[in-house]
């Protein structure tokens, strides 16, 4: 029996669509079907290309043996948990991650290895749907600020600089995460990678042209941000004062262009080996197209090897046994997550007191109107705290029965959020202190406004383990919601006034993490003991 000439197009069809149809709420939100933001132009345009390469790729396909990996099933398992693992801690990254490496694992088990190999660039071009590259937008926008007041203090323009924050002679200016410049990153990275592989053969051409458009994508929101600025200063702000989002882009565009068309001067001619395109080979004794005879002048003997693969007998038995198998592979994700989702809760956690230690004594209204910033949260409590003179805070911030709208680990949970007109976060940073018996690295914050300034101190409390890095709190989540326990975390802050100088402001608050350490550990330790299920 000869292989259907469609059987291996038709196996990708039915992925995907076994993919969209089983994790519909995944895909839905990635290619943000919900929301018409930017970011979902961005996936749109990636997945449309992705299938566009597909498509593109069947001739070549044609004369691809198809013989079944079975060790495949085990990358499709680890991706099918990756995107499981995802839902369970709330992380989209995650999930996406997971649900787009299950193409190329189920592509690879059922079709094997040549197919992955051959339709590996559209596989790989397909995770430029994924929104990667959060943990980089601190130090992008630390890079923006400081280019923006080199630039501007080459036009003569003084400015002085707090970290994010800019002031010139005709205003102020924060550089906020949006204006990093990672959605112009991640945009001008994907461009110029489809067109260096459109363009070029040669992989040091491709490379060194994804590298140029890297580079673009940095450096050319240093650019938009020290224009943006320069103009609104020298137009007395009548212009990009306000709305600068579309200069951005026009910018980017022009730049795009023009380093497109350098490019296109270096491209490489398709080759005339007919052998490397995939084009059909003529018989040498005939001359019609099929497969070429043995002894034949000029024809590799790889390729009469897998002539002789696509003519041989194929077992429909093991096609389809796999097939199943990977679809089962597929399938039982879906219905794990709904085995490990979290039964409702008994009691409603409440944020105990702090009792006073080591010289510390409470006080009953906050010191300062400020507080972080949390989404949805299901508990928040302020205590204040003075000694000699010096009055901190502590702020908890509690999330139970967590889902996609209410997390402990999001970027929408905060110091300050970007549309706030009171605060600004300028300066962020870290700090080491001590907690719970051992060393405690927190995430430190410089927060202006109302005339104050504001240093605080941020970590996460995820049963028993203060952490304030992402990834681990995530890794602690995930274990208690695989062991079914209760997802009751807290987001902890600590500030103090900074007027005097953050060097003092962070002695006070080292000072104040030393002598209520037991305190502060009873009163989170008691908010994992108050729900019950």
């Amino acid at each position: 029996m000869t292989r259907p000439p469609l059987f291996g197009p038709l196996v990708i069809v039915a992925v995907i669509g076994a993919l969209i149809g089983g994790f519909w709420s995944t895909f839905s939100s990635l290619i943000g079907l919900y929301d018409g933001s930017d970011a979902s132009a961005h996936t749109l345009f990636v997945l449309c290309a992705f299938l566009f390469l597909l498509w593109n790729t069947g001739p070549e396909l044609a004369r691809l043996p198809i013989r079944a990996f079975p060790l495949g099933i085990i990358g499709l398992l680890t991706a099918g948990f990756i995107w499981l693992a995802g839902e369970l801690v709330f992380a989209r990254v995650v999930t996406y991650f997971g649900i787009l490496v299950m193409i190329p694992m189920a592509v690879l088990t059922i079709l094997g290895y040549r197919w992955l190999a051959a339709l590996g660039f559209p596989l790989a071009f397909v995770l430029f749907a994924v929104p990667i590259g959060g943990s980089i937008v601190p130090t992008l926008v630390d890079w923006t600020a400081a280019t923006a007041v080199a630039g501007l203090n080459m036009a003569g323009v003084p400015v002085y600089r707090e970290g994010a924050f800019l002031v010139v002679p005709s205003g102020t200016w924060s550089i906020a995460d949006a204006c990093s410049g990672i959605a112009y990153l991640r945009t001008v990275t994907m461009l110029v990678t489809l067109y260096a592989w459109s363009m070029y053969r040669s992989p040091s051409k491709r490379l060194v042209f994804i590298a140029g458009g890297f580079v673009i994508g940095i450096a050319g929101n240093w650019l938009r941000a020290f224009l943006t600025i320069l103009i609104a200063h020298i137009s007395d702000n009548r212009f990009l004062r306000d709305d600068h989002y579309t200069f951005g882009w026009v910018l980017f565009a022009l730049m795009l262009v023009a380093y497109s068309a350098i490019g296109y001067r270096y491209r490489d001619r398709d080759s005339d080996d007919t052998l490397a395109s995939g084009t059909k080979i003529l018989d040498q004794t005939t001359g019609s197209p099929g497969v070429p005879q043995a002894g034949a002048k000029g024809v590799p003997h790889d390729l009469l090897h897998e002539a002789k693969l696509n003519k041989s007998p194929l077992s429909t038995f093991k096609l389809i046994s796999f097939s199943v198998a990977v679809f089962a592979a597929v399938a039982i994700w879906p219905i794990a997550l709904q085995k490990l989702q979290a039964p409702g809760l008994i009691a409603v956690v409440e944020v105990p007191d702090m009792a006073p230690a080591g010289g510390w004594t409470s006080i009953s209204l906050p010191a300062f109107p400020w507080t972080p910033t949390l989404t949805n949260a299901s508990r928040e409590r302020v205590q204040s705290f003075e000694k000699a003179g010096h009055r901190v805070d502590v702020f908890i911030g509690v999330f139970q029965d967590q889902n996609w709208t209410s997390k402990l680990v999001t970027i929408t949970n905060g110091f300050a959020p970007q549309d706030n007109p009171r605060w600004t976060l300028a300066v962020r940073g870290s700090a080491d202190t001590n907690f719970s018996k051992q060393a405690l690295k927190v995430d430190a914050g410089l927060i202006l406004g109302n005339g104050m300034r504001i240093l605080a101190w941020r970590w996460y409390w995820v049963h028993g383990l203060a952490t304030a890095s992402d990834t681990r709190a995530k890794m602690a989540q995930l274990s208690t919601r695989l062991a079914r326990k209760s997802d009751t975390s807290a987001w902890v802050s600590v500030y103090t006034d900074a007027s005097a100088s953050p060097a003092e402001a962070a002695a006070t608050l080292d000072e104040f993490m030393h002598d209520m350490e037991s305190s502060m550990q009873a009163s989170l330790q008691n908010l994992s003991t108050t729900t019950s299920r």
